[in-house]
């Protein structure tokens, strides 16, 4: 059987406090009913998937130490609107971002990192902006390798 999408990812953190401000008040994400799984944490909703984070002794490694960031994986992608919006909510939460212009793509882009690591990638379809958005600070570039 072929998989079809992806149902949640999980992040592991240190700070559940500071983790639910960034997705639900930056990324916009909803909370999601959790069951109870004997280990604090939090599940949020976007479109047909969910962010699910485990905080406490289950956000530890084996060995008692956390890794943040996100191992092997580099970042997450998802599709967004509203680039000039958003770039201003990661400037009012002092979030640290990257921009990119991908012209020949038809998307800007928004890198941000959460509060423990994970890179997450923000596309922009720019014909689905609106008349007048500014997009990319070409100051603010996004470098691979580098953020």
């Amino acid at each position: 059987m072929p998989v079809e999408d992806i149902i949640h990812v999980n992040i592991k953190t240190l700070d559940l406090e500071a983790t639910d401000r960034f997705y639900t008040e930056v990324l916009g994400m909803t909370f999601a009913d959790r069951p109870d799984l004997g280990v604090p944490g939090s599940w949020y909703d976007f479109g047909k998937t969910q962010v699910h984070v485990l905080a406490g002794d289950a956000a530890l490694d084996a060995d008692g130490g956390f890794t943040s960031g996100g191992g092997a994986i580099d970042h997450v992608a998802l599709s967004a609107h509203g680039y000039d919006g958003m770039r201003e909510v990661l400037r009012k939460h002092n979030c640290y971002f990257c921009e990119n212009d991908l012209p020949d793509a038809n998307l800007w882009q928004l890198f941000v990192k959460d509060p423990n690591g994970v890179t997450w990638e923000l596309n922009f379809p720019i014909s689905e902006e609106p008349e007048g958005a500014e997009g990319p600070d070409h100051n603010n570039l996004y470098v691979p390798g580098k953020f």
